[in-house]
């Protein structure tokens, strides 16, 4: 059996704690998406150590801060279609960005095609165990 997870998990008390003690929301959000991260990539290994060794999980970050200005991606902080509000949607009839191969974020929840393109590459033939964990497609497909 091969298979890809992903899930959530509840926060501990310990883990709250110490999210309200983060300092600013930022830094709060940022200690959250670790704790997370830190537990899936556990659930993960649990999984693989469960079931038979016929069976693979893997856990891919489609998240990662790997997309960073090296791949050519130099608006990270800011959409490329108009958003307002927190729903995050691109305001209707409004001018999109120029160029969006250079845009991280096409609204302000989700990754742009570029970005996508890059995510799904890496996440089949990585090598990066922030991106997939603890192997990419290509070699779970292999195992």
């Amino acid at each position: 059996m091969l298979g890809l997870t992903l899930g959530l998990m509840s926060l501990g008390l310990i883990d709250l704690d110490i999210l309200q003690r983060s300092g600013s929301p930022s830094k709060k959000k940022q200690a959250a998406t670790l704790m997370f991260k830190a537990k899936l990539k556990f659930e993960v290994d649990q999984f693989n150590n469960k079931f038979s060794p016929d069976s693979k999980f893997i856990f891919i970050n489609s998240t990662s801060r790997s997309l960073d200005s090296s791949l050519g991606f130099t608006v990270a902080n800011a959409s490329c279609c108009p958003s307002l509000g927190t729903n995050g949607l691109c305001i209707p009839n409004q001018t999109l960005c120029q160029n969006r191969t250079t845009y991280l974020f096409w609204d302000q929840f989700h990754p742009t095609k570029a970005a996508n393109q890059i995510i799904a590459i890496n996440s089949y033939n990585g090598s990066n165990s922030a991106l997939t964990y603890p192997m990419d497609i290509k070699h779970l497909v292999r195992s």
